[in-house]
């Protein structure tokens, strides 16, 4: 089931150039940052410690390693939606209740819920900038937990 996405105004996007152009933007530059971490495992590590984690070293290091391996390599580029895994997530909102009964989603979501039509075009002036976007040569790094994730 996909996880985190990123949101925006669909009526805004289908008439507002400049909201269009932002969101490439912040798209390009979400993206980017995947790649950083992707590329500079220990370096993510130390800016998330530094920033308050309440985790340590090891184990901040350690749930960078994981989430790259969920991430990477990623055949079409980092960020593009998989259809085939869209519709299952809708087929399991739809139909998985918790205990009172509810799902996440009571109807089919519009046709526009989700697009990839910006993320593309992220990733093709990432690419243009010789940025890897797929990360085919990725290999995740060993990593030691310490004691008390130190």
């Amino acid at each position: 089931m996909l996880q985190d996405a990123i949101w925006a105004n669909t009526e805004r996007l289908a008439s507002d150039e400049e909201y269009q152009e932002t969101t490439v933007a912040f798209l390009k530059a979400s993206l980017k940052g995947w790649v950083y971490v992707r590329d500079n495992p220990e370096a993510a590590r130390d800016a998330v410690v530094a920033a308050g984690s309440q985790l340590g070293n090891s184990h901040q290091l350690w749930q960078v390693n994981e989430v790259n391996k969920l991430i990477w390599p990623s055949a079409g580029g980092i960020g593009l939606v998989d259809g085939t895994a869209w519709d299952r997530t809708v087929e399991i909102a739809l139909n998985t209740r918790n205990d009172q009964g509810a799902t996440v989603i009571t109807e089919e979501p519009d046709e526009d819920a989700y697009t990839n039509e910006y993320v593309e075009q992220a990733l093709a002036a990432l690419e243009e900038e010789g940025v890897d976007v797929t990360g085919e040569g990725f290999a995740p790094i060993e990593v030691t937990l310490e004691a008390g994730g130190a």
